[in-house]
C-alpha cells in the first residue's frame, strides 16, 4: 500500500451531509470547508476540517459565517467582537461556545464544536411532551447554560426551542453569537418574548428567564404556553400573564408560571430557578438514600438522554491539494480495509461517497456571445408554473432523508369552484389527503435547507392547527426542519415554489405552505 499523502487526512463526517452551492467559500480562515450542515436567519453553518488536529475525531468542526440584518450596521462590529470574546470565555456544557472567530472578516465567521443531535423543536413535535425524568433534566441543562452566559455578561435574547440541540450528553443551547431584533422575532418568534422584549426592549437576564419558562412550557406539554394566533394576540396575552399550563408536572407549574410572569421584577433568578426544579427532582425520588450533591445528580440527569443517539459518522479521506487555488477538493471513502462499508453506503446514498471536483478559472468562463437560435428557442418555451400544490407522501420516497423527493400536483375540486372549505371539523390527515384529485404527473425536487416553511398542522406542533383565514400554515420552519419531517411524517398537502430552472436535473423548491382546513 503506497503511503498516504501528507495533503490527505482521515476525517468522521456526518452521513448525510448537504453539498456546497457553487458560490460558497472553499476555506472560512484556517478551515477547510466540506459541506452544509445548515442556514438560518443568523447566518450559513458549514463542516469543516481543523487540519491542525492529531485525531480524526476531532478535526470535524462547524463553521458559521455571520449574515443577519442586525450586522448591516459597521457601527456593531466592535459589539460583535466583544460578545464573541465573552462567549469564548463560557464554560459550560451546556452552551455551544466559539473554539475560534474572526469578527473583521467578510462575513464574520466563528468555528465551534461539531455536534449531532436533535433540536427540542423536533423532538417535541414528533413525540409530545417530555416525562417528567427528561423535562426536569433539560430545565436544569438550559437554566445552568443561560447561567453561564449571564456571568460573562451576555444575555441570550432569542431562546426557542429550534436554538436548543438535544444529544446524548443532554441539552445544548446554540444561536448565541447574534441576539435577534425584537423586530425580527416580533413574527415568528411572539411566544418566547417577554413583553417588554416584544414593545422593543433589548435582551435582558429577565428576559431570558421568561424564554426559559415558556420553552420549558412547551417541552413539558407538546403546547404553546400562550396558545396560537397572531403575533399580537400572543402578545396581548403574554402581556396579561394568560398562559395555560395544564399537563405540565404539577411541581414545576410554580416556578414556570412565575418565570412567565409580564414583569420582570418579579420573574426569578436562574439561582432560584434551578433550585426549585431540582427540589422537584428530589421529592419525586426521595428514599432512604442521602441526597446527591450537584456534581452526582448531574451525572442523573444526563442519563435521562443517553438514548437520543446521533447517527454515526463516517470515515471519508479528505485531500487538501488545491485547497489554496480556489478549487474544491476531490473526495474519497476511507475504506477502512474493507469493501462492505463502501458498498452499504452506497447502497443508502450516503453524500460522503461522492466527489465534489471544483472547476479551475477556465472552466469558469461565460461566453458573452449567446447562441440567437438556442435564445429564440427558449423564449418560444412556456413558461413553467413556480408555484403548484402538490401531495408529498414520505411513504413514497425512497430517500426520504437526502432527497430528491417526489410530489403530485393536486386540485381540491371544492376548492377550484370558489367555495371554502370551512366547519367540516378537524380531519386526519389521510381524510385531508383523499379530499385532493390528481392534476399531473409526479415529479422530482430537491429542498432548499433554508427554504421557508409555513406548517398548518401536520408538521407542526401536532395537537393544534395553525391556519389563516384562507387554510394556509402560519407555524414557521426551516426547509431542513421540513426535511427531517419527510423522514417520519405523515402525507401532507403543500403549496410549493420553485426556483427558477437552471438546467436539467430535480427543481429546487425554495418555499412550502401545508394546506389545510378546520
Amino acid at each position: 500500500m503506497s503511503p498516504r499523502s501528507p495533503r490527505e487526512i482521515s476525517v468522521l463526517v456526518p452521513p448525510d451531509l448537504a453539498p456546497l452551492y457553487p458560490d460558497d467559500p472553499a476555506r472560512i480562515g484556517p478551515y477547510f470547508v466540506l459541506g452544509r450542515l445548515g442556514q438560518g436567519s443568523t447566518g450559513t453553518v458549514y463542516a469543516a476540517v481543523d487540519a491542525s488536529s492529531a485525531a480524526s475525531a476531532d478535526r470535524l468542526v462547524a463553521v458559521k459565517t455571520l449574515r443577519a440584518p442586525e450586522l448591516d450596521s459597521p457601527d456593531i462590529y466592535p459589539a460583535l467582537a466583544e460578545r464573541l470574546r465573552a462567549l469564548a470565555s463560557v464554560d459550560s456544557p451546556r452552551v455551544v461556545t466559539p473554539l475560534a472567530f474572526d469578527s473583521d472578516a467578510n462575513p464574520p465567521w466563528l468555528a465551534m464544536p461539531y455536534l449531532a443531535g436533535e433540536r427540542l423543536s423536533h423532538y417535541v413535535t414528533k413525540r409530545g411532551g417530555l416525562g417528567t425524568g427528561k423535562l426536569i433534566a433539560l430545565a436544569t441543562g438550559l437554566a445552568e447554560g443561560l447561567a453561564a452566559l449571564h456571568a460573562r455578561g451576555v444575555a441570550h435574547g432569542s431562546l426557542r426551542p429550534s436554538e436548543v440541540l438535544l444529544e446524548s450528553h443532554g441539552p445544548h443551547i446554540m444561536e448565541c453569537a447574534v441576539p435577534a431584533s425584537a423586530a425580527r422575532l416580533r413574527g415568528s418568534g411572539a411566544t418566547w418574548l417577554g413583553p417588554e422584549r416584544y414593545r422593543g426592549g433589548v435582551a435582558t437576564p429577565a428576559a431570558d428567564v421568561f424564554a426559559w419558562g415558556a420553552v420549558v412550557a412547551f417541552a413539558g406539554t407538546g403546547r404553546l404556553p400562550f396558545g396560537t394566533g397572531e403575533p399580537d394576540e400572543i402578545a396581548e396575552r403574554a402581556a396579561r400573564g394568560a398562559f395555560n399550563l395544564d399537563g405540565l408536572a404539577k411541581g414545576l407549574q410554580p416556578v414556570v408560571g412565575r418565570a412567565l410572569s409580564p414583569d420582570p421584577d418579579e420573574r426569578p433568578g436562574l439561582r432560584e430557578v434551578t433550585g426549585a426544579v431540582i427540589a422537584v427532582w428530589q421529592a419525586q425520588n426521595a428514599d432512604d438514600a442521602p441526597a446527591p450533591g450537584r456534581d452526582e445528580l448531574a451525572l442523573i440527569l444526563e442519563r435521562e438522554w443517553h438514548a437520543v443517539e446521533p447517527p454515526a459518522r463516517v470515515p471519508e479521506v479528505i485531500r487538501l491539494e488545491g485547497r489554496l487555488s480556489g478549487r474544491r477538493p476531490t473526495r474519497a471513502l476511507f475504506l477502512a480495509g474493507t469493501a462492505a462499508l463502501a458498498l452499504g453506503l452506497v447502497g443508502t446514498g450516503v453524500w460522503g461517497v461522492a466527489q465534489l471536483v471544483g472547476e479551475g478559472p477556465e472552466e469558469e468562463l461565460v461566453s458573452e456571445v449567446a447562441d440567437e437560435e438556442e435564445a429564440a428557442a427558449e423564449e418560444s418555451e412556456p413558461e413553467e408554473d413556480l408555484t403548484m400544490v402538490v401531495r408529498i407522501d414520505p411513504a413514497e420516497q425512497e430517500s426520504p432523508e437526502t432527497g430528491p423527493w417526489v410530489y403530485t400536483p393536486v386540485v381540491h375540486p371544492v376548492e377550484e369552484s370558489g367555495e371554502p372549505i370551512t366547519g367540516q371539523g378537524v380531519p386526519s390527515h389521510d381524510e385531508w389527503a383523499g379530499q385532493w384529485e390528481e392534476a399531473g404527473e409526479p415529479g422530482e425536487a430537491v429542498i432548499a435547507p433554508d427554504a421557508e416553511v409555513l406548517c398548518a398542522k401536520f408538521c407542526a406542533a401536532p395537537d393544534h392547527v395553525f391556519i389563516d383565514e384562507d387554510g394556509r400554515g402560519t407555524w414557521e420552519l426551516t426547509g431542513q426542519d421540513f426535511i427531517e419531517y419527510l423522514s417520519w411524517g405523515p402525507v401532507v398537502i403543500v403549496e410549493v415554489t420553485f426556483a427558477e430552472a437552471e438546467g436539467e436535473g430535480p427543481r429546487e423548491i425554495v418555499s412550502v405552505v401545508e394546506r389545510f382546513t378546520n
